[in-house]
């Protein structure tokens, strides 16, 4: 997989960060698979916007 937009440890990274927020397990979830739809669709254009992926990403991490 070509994953120059969105590498691979840079989404690790991220469900880490996720792991250790203060938020419930659902939010944890839905943000996981936020993630994971942006790192597995990045090469997809008619999915994700490229341009777009770092906006996605800094909302979805958010601490809500």
């Amino acid at each position: 997989m070509d994953d120059k937009l969105y590498p691979k440890e840079q989404f690790e990274a991220d469900l880490q960060r996720i792991r250790e927020m203060n938020i419930s397990d659902e939010q944890r979830i839905e943000k996981g698979e936020a993630l994971a739809v942006l790192y597995y669709n990045q090469n997809k254009n008619h999915m994700i916007d490229r341009y777009a992926i770092a906006d996605h990403r800094e909302n979805i991490l958010k601490e809500e």
